[in-house]
């Protein structure tokens, strides 16, 4: 019996491993050292995916406060008189 090359029973696909590294580097990356490596990596899924959920929710709120403050700023912003041409 010969198993073709893609055969996955026994292990995890490229495009997988590939997915978990990066989750395993957002959250030590992002959570500025709160993860060790050790910790991400064998950490159960629905808790890893907890966690990058609730930075993803941080990030967004973080961008979206910017935004708000950014649009605050520009409408207070002092309109200056134009200088007429002589």
């Amino acid at each position: 019996m010969s198993l073709p090359s893609d055969w996955t029973f026994f292990g995890l696909t490229q495009q997988y491993r590939l997915v978990f590294q990066n989750a395993i580097f957002d959250l030590i990356y992002h959570s500025n050292g709160g993860f060790s490596y050790q910790d991400v990596y064998h950490m159960p899924v629905y808790l890893r995916t907890f966690y990058i959920q609730k930075l993803n929710k941080m990030f967004d709120d973080q961008k979206k406060d910017h935004e708000k403050r950014m649009k605050s700023m520009r409408s207070n912003k002092p309109k200056v008189p134009k200088m007429r041409k002589r």
